[in-house]
């Protein structure tokens, strides 16, 4: 029974993760290559994932469409979502769906029913190009043309904005240029340094003109209030840490009390042992997952395992935890009946705090760290059973 129960703990994640990833058909179309021309005739009613050092997309998809390459050209028409990386991407066709893209030079000729997010070296919309909802870029240089629905917000160095804006921009950027043909129908809200101008001529804009003056604060004065910050910061973190971690620690021990007392058990018996086996899990668990990754047959496999892994590693410290938790009641409080969920939380708080500590604290949080993650592949083990 405790096989099963075990096969099901690792069958469940497994499942959650090739739910969330895979398309509502549980069919995803996959084909890599070095050079590849997706043929107009082909028609993929599935996700589809294409890879390859040059991408040519003639057919239509009725699904979302994953992409990675060096020139990567969508001529389809894509019923769904683009995701794609590459050094130049250029959409000529409709999609019917969001556009995420990073790269060098993104170009859009095409139809975009919903919103637009890029981050590149440069960013083109076409004269004819339209994207229905809002626009999102982090871009060197833009250049907008066609028709935008919506809003537009981002950064830049040079912007120019030669199409229709129906709605608000807020832009950041070195040089602003608003041509003849461009037109914002809502507001401009633009920040710029004290010493740049922008060329843009009011009757463009249809709305309101605001400029916001980037004033860059002087050395010394920059330097303490990042000085304040980072302590600021540093606190809220330690603090919103120790109490995420502890929640975390208490649903580990309502949900899975027993296993949770089997990794505690096993890192009081033998913590040397738990310890050494966690280090080693630690260094050669990513090898072992890009050595099945390679063999491309393994790979739902190898995602499986490092899913497991991950979770691995993010409980870790907590069993160690339980044990400090312990150990304070009973001998600094000198309380002997304690919860597992008191000693829990408890020992996560102390952890926490002793992890602060520079140099001795680091290596105590390791050691736990390893002992932990060591205690939970054991865990995974079958128990041996008296003949």
């Amino acid at each position: 029974m405790n096989k099963i129960t075990q096969l099901f703990s690792l069958l469940i994640p497994a499942f959650l993760f090739i739910s969330v990833f895979a398309s509502p058909s549980d069919a995803i179309f996959f084909q890599t290559g070095d050079s590849l021309v997706i043929p107009k005739e082909k028609i993929i009613n599935e996700t589809a994932a294409i890879s390859g050092s040059s991408l040519t997309i003639n057919s239509n998809i009725n699904g979302d469409l994953f992409c990675a390459g060096q020139s990567i050209v969508i001529n389809g028409n894509i019923k769904g979502d683009v995701i794609c990386v590459g050094q130049n991407i250029k959409v000529n066709g409709t999609v019917d769906g969001n556009i995420r893209a990073a790269g060098q030079t993104i170009e859009i000729f095409g139809q975009v029913t919903r919103n637009l997010s890029v981050a590149s070296q440069q960013l083109v919309l076409g004269p004819k190009s339209q994207i229905k909802g809002d626009v999102f870029f982090g871009v060197q240089n833009v250049e907008l043309g066609g028709v935008i629905g919506r809003d537009l917000a981002g950064a830049g160095e040079s912007i120019t904005l030669t199409g229709s804006l129906l709605r608000n921009a807020v832009v950041t950027g070195t040089n602003l240029s608003i041509i003849e043909t461009g037109k914002i129908g809502g507001n401009l809200d633009y920040y710029m340094e004290k010493t740049a101008t922008a060329s843009i001529d009011e009757k463009n804009v249809k709305g309101n003109i605001l400029r916001h003056d980037i004033v860059a604060p002087s050395k010394p004065a920059l330097d303490r209030q990042m000085a304040g910050l980072t302590s600021t910061a540093i606190i809220l973190k330690t603090i919103f840490g120790i109490l995420s971690f502890g929640l975390l620690g208490l649903a580990i021990v309502y949900f899975d009390r027993k296993n949770t007392k089997r990794k505690i058990s096993s890192i009081i018996n033998k913590p040397l042992v738990t310890g050494f086996i966690g280090l080693a899990v630690l260094i050669t668990a990513p090898l072992a997952f890009i050595i099945i990754l390679a063999t491309v047959v393994g790979i739902p496999l190898a995602f499986i395992v490092m899913f497991v892994y991950i979770i691995a590693l993010i409980t870790a410290s907590l069993y160690p935890s339980a044990i400090y938790g312990k150990l304070f009641f009973e001998k600094i409080l000198q309380k002997t009946k304690t919860s597992l969920y008191s000693q829990m939380f408890l020992g996560v708080i102390l952890l926490g705090l002793v992890s602060i500590i520079p140099v001795i604290g680091w290596i105590i949080a390791f050691a736990s760290f390893c002992m932990g993650l060591g205690a939970s592949l054991v865990s995974m083990l079958p128990e041996k059973t008296e003949a």
